[in-house]
C-alpha cells in the first residue's frame, strides 16, 4: 500500500512540474519584453539627453562667437553638420528657439523640413512680417541652405500640411499665379491684397501708383500703405517715400 502511495505522489508532483513549465516559460517571456521596452525607452532618453547638451553647447558658442564663427566657411560647416546630425535646424543662432508640431508621422525628413521652413519665416523673415510668395520662399531657402537636397514640390507639400493643420495661417492668392504665404496671423483686408497683387513684379509702389492704378482716393491709398507698413509687410524709403515689398519682390 505505502509502494502505491508512493507511486501516486510521484506522478502527481511530475503533472505538478508539467504545468509549471509553460507558466514559468510564459514569465520568462514577460520578463524579457519588459526588459527590451525599457531598454528601448532608455536608449531614447539617452538620445534626447545627447540632443540636448548637443543644444546648449552649440548655443554657448554660436552666442560668444557670433561674427567670427560666420567669418569662417570651415567652422561654419562643422556647426552645419552638427545641428544636421542631431536634427537641427540648418540656421545658426536658432538653437532649440523653434518647434514644428508632430504632424508628419515617421517621416523624418518632412518633419525636419516644416521645422526649416517655420524658423525662416517666423524668425529669418520677421522683419518682413513673415509673408513671402512661395517662389521667393523656395528661391530663398536654396540660397540660404544649399546643403539641403529638397525638391520643390516637397516644399509645397510640407507648407500645405502646416495650412491643414492650423500651423501657419491659409495662402494669400494675389494674381499672376503668384501666393503669398504667411507664417504670421495677418488681417488681411481686401485693401491690402489689391495693393500685394499690384505690387507683384514691381521694384516699388508710391501713393501716386497706387492710386493711378487702383483709381483710389489719396487717403485710401495711404492708409493702406502705412497698415502695411505697420504689419511689416511694407517698408518706407523716407528720401522717396517709395514703399517696397521684400515678400513679393523677385529674388535675384
Amino acid at each position: 500500500m505505502r509502494i502505491m502511495e508512493h507511486k501516486n505522489d510521484n506522478e502527481e508532483q511530475k503533472k505538478k512540474k508539467g504545468k509549471d513549465k509553460p507558466e514559468f516559460r510564459s514569465s520568462l517571456s514577460e520578463a524579457y519584453k519588459t526588459l527590451d521596452t525599457n531598454l528601448v525607452e532608455a536608449q531614447k532618453k539617452d538620445l534626447e539627453k545627447k540632443k540636448e547638451v548637443i543644444e546648449e553647447g552649440l548655443e554657448r558658442v554660436e552666442k560668444k562667437s557670433g561674427k567670427e564663427l560666420l567669418a569662417s566657411k570651415m567652422l561654419v560647416s562643422k556647426i552645419l553638420n552638427i545641428r544636421q546630425k542631431a536634427g537641427m535646424t540648418q540656421t545658426i543662432g536658432t538653437a532649440g528657439g523653434v518647434k514644428a508640431p508632430m504632424i508628419f508621422g515617421k517621416d523624418e525628413f518632412k518633419q525636419k523640413l516644416a521645422r526649416e521652413l517655420l524658423v525662416i519665416g517666423t524668425e529669418e523673415l520677421s522683419d518682413i512680417g513673415g509673408a513671402i510668395t512661395i517662389a521667393n520662399l523656395v528661391d530663398y531657402f536654396r540660397e540660404t541652405r544649399p546643403d539641403w537636397k529638397v525638391k520643390t514640390g516637397e516644399i509645397l507639400s510640407v507648407l500645405k500640411k502646416l495650412e491643414q493643420e492650423e500651423v501657419i495661417p491659409q495662402r494669400i492668392d494675389i494674381g499672376d499665379d503668384e501666393v503669398l504665404i504667411r507664417f504670421k496671423p495677418i488681417e488681411m483686408s481686401s485693401d491690402i491684397q489689391e495693393v500685394l497683387r499690384l505690387a507683384t513684379g514691381l521694384p516699388f509702389l508710391s501713393v501716386d501708383k497706387v492710386t493711378s492704378h487702383l483709381g483710389w482716393p489719396i487717403e485710401r491709398a495711404q492708409s493702406t500703405l502705412t497698415i502695411m507698413m505697420k504689419l511689416d509687410i511694407a517698408i518706407l524709403d523716407e528720401s522717396s517715400g517709395n514703399y517696397y515689398f521684400p515678400g513679393t519682390t523677385k529674388i535675384d
